[in-house]
């Protein structure tokens, strides 16, 4: 069953037609580009953070003194416990090694040695929370938090997505195209469309390449998109663990190609509990939020915003199963979408409209291909 999402004062969606066209078309590339990736008889992945580190069981409480203020939704019962289950990933759309040491040098198409980072992800599912939701999950009412390891989506919008979109599903997975008018004069993409490929292309050159991580559980993740808050605030959160955890860096080279997932594994069989501090900031109908709402609708902006501890996430150890087959099969079954949401903390802005349409085909269409 499916809420429909209310229009709020914070979106500000210049031409509502033409994002309907190009999230439908977005949403149909996405499943071209599945087929393309894992033609049969290969299982067909996520669409985006096909690679899983591992799943572990949590529980996610409620901060006992958490301000009045911020009692809202999911954090309305102060010391209330739920159960969780939280899915460590990569960002990137293919499953490849953790890192990338070496490519082709297109100007002379030689092999080179490089260092290069993938984005990190930490998704959240919180079971059984009771109330009014967007989207149940196969007749639950969860609410999933997704995350990634920058405080800002590389991609701003809907537009921009598409953009990249088409490069992928027209170039074999390659997204070099995409960044092509900032070298040469193209007519069709405007001074602000180059602006907004001028960030995307500095976010993942100096925030996701250059950001090094040895071990998916010791690091802070973060919404990067907005979300509602009650009626009249608005939301990202953050997920940041509460002490150092080892190996703080990636191994020397060569690097396993699935180091991440060993350091999870190896770290679960270890004991006591691992915690994240769970942190909000928050935003209110007085606040700037720029023209045209930009630090709602660009998904590359930053907010300033002091984090606000809410909960705490708790993950028992040892969990040695979380490397089994079992745990395999059942995390790669999980579905997340940010639309898996009590009504009070909708997704907002154009990247989490896109995400709607986008993530409910990828799903269905990893489900179909099971079945047959």
């Amino acid at each position: 069953m499916t809420t429909p999402a209310s229009r709020c004062p914070f979106e500000h969606i210049q031409n509502p037609d033409l994002e309907a066209e190009q999230i439908a078309e977005t949403t149909e590339i996405t499943v071209k580009l599945l087929d393309k990736r894992y033609p049969p008889p290969k299982q067909i992945l996520r669409g985006v953070h096909p690679k899983s580190h591992g799943c572990v069981k949590a529980t996610f409480t409620i901060n006992c003194d958490i301000p009045p203020d911020l009692q809202v939704g999911l954090f309305a019962e102060p010391g209330k416990q739920f159960d969780a289950v939280i899915r460590f990933s990569n960002a990137s759309a293919l499953v490849e090694p953790d890192t990338t040491e070496t490519e082709i040098d297109p100007r002379t198409n030689e092999v080179v040695e490089v260092d290069k980072q993938g984005s990190r992800g930490m998704a959240i599912k919180v079971l059984n929370v009771g109330g009014e939701v967007l989207t149940d999950d196969n007749g639950a009412h969860n609410q999933d938090f997704l995350m990634i390891n920058q405080q800002m989506f590389a991609f701003a919008n809907t537009e921009d997505y598409l953009r990249l979109d088409r490069v992928l599903l027209q170039d074999n997975d390659v997204a070099d195209r995409f960044f092509l008018p900032l070298l040469i004069p193209d007519s069709s993409v405007s001074d602000e469309q180059k602006q907004r490929i001028a960030k995307t292309l500095n976010i993942i050159k100096d925030d996701i390449q250059k950001t090094d991580v040895g071990n998916p559980l010791g690091i802070q993740y973060f919404s990067a998109a907005p979300f509602l808050f009650g009626t009249n605030k608005v939301m990202k959160f953050s997920a940041k663990p509460c002490a150092e955890v080892p190996p703080t860096q990636s191994p020397p080279r060569p690097r396993p190609d699935n180091y991440l997932r060993d350091a999870l594994t190896g770290t679960m069989n270890e004991k006591d509990p691992l915690h994240f501090d769970f942190m909000l900031q928050v935003r209110s109908e007085s606040c700037d939020f720029g023209p045209d709402n930009e630090f709602i609708e660009n998904a590359s902006s930053k907010w300033e915003d002091e984090f606000i501890s809410v909960a705490k996430i708790t993950i028992p150890r040892p969990q040695p199963e979380v490397d089994s087959e079992e745990n395999k099969v059942h995390c790669e079954k999980l579905a997340f979408t940010p639309w898996h949401s009590l009504v009070e903390h909708q997704p907002i802005g154009s990247i989490n409209r896109l995400r709607k349409d986008v993530y409910e085909a990828s799903a269905k269409h990893r489900e179909a291909s099971v079945s047959k």
